[in-house]
C-alpha cells in the first residue's frame, strides 16, 4: 500500500504564492553567519517529513538548491541572473529530529559560473545527513 501525504488544501487556492510565502509554509528559513557562508533551517515535522519519518528528500534537495543559490546570488558578480545547471545530492542517513540545517560555501567562482558545496545537518546530533553540490551559470 502507498501512503501519500496530501498538502492542505489552502494551498491550492488558485493564487500563486511567492518564494517566501513557500518557504514560510515549509518553515525555511536562514539563519546569521559571519564566516562566509549561508545557512539556513527547516523545520522536521508532519508538514515536511515522509512515510519513514525523515525530512523527505526533494525538500532536503531544495533546501540545498535555496541555500546555495542565496550564497552564489550575493558573492559573486552575476547577482540573481543565475540559473541553476545542475546540483549533486548524497543521502548519508535520515534527518528525523529537526530543524535540518543547510550551510553552504562557495568552492569555485568562474567567469561564469560558481560551484557551491552544501551539508545538510540533523537537529539531533550535527551530524551530516546529505552533502549537495551546485553548480550555476550565469544567465543573460
Amino acid at each position: 500500500m502507498l501512503w501519500v501525504r496530501v498538502p492542505p488544501p489552502e494551498l491550492f487556492s488558485g493564487r500563486r504564492a511567492g518564494a517566501g510565502e513557500l518557504f514560510d509554509q515549509l518553515g525555511l528559513q536562514e539563519i546569521p553567519s559571519t564566516d562566509g557562508t549561508v545557512t539556513m533551517e527547516m523545520a522536521v515535522d508532519e508538514r515536511t517529513v515522509n512515510t519513514a519519518g525523515g525530512l523527505q528528500g526533494g525538500l532536503i534537495a531544495t533546501m540545498a538548491d535555496v541555500t546555495a543559490g542565496q550564497l552564489a546570488s550575493r558573492s559573486t558578480s552575476f547577482g540573481m541572473a543565475i540559473a541553476t545547471t545542475d546540483l549533486f545530492i548524497r543521502y548519508l542517513r535520515p534527518i528525523k529530529v529537526g530543524p535540518a540545517r543547510a550551510v553552504a560555501r562557495i568552492l569555485r567562482t568562474g567567469k561564469r559560473s560558481v560551484v557551491v558545496q552544501v551539508d545538510i545537518y540533523r537537529g539531533n546530533d550535527d551530524e551530516i545527513g546529505a552533502t549537495a553540490t551546485v553548480n550555476f551559470a550565469a544567465v543573460d
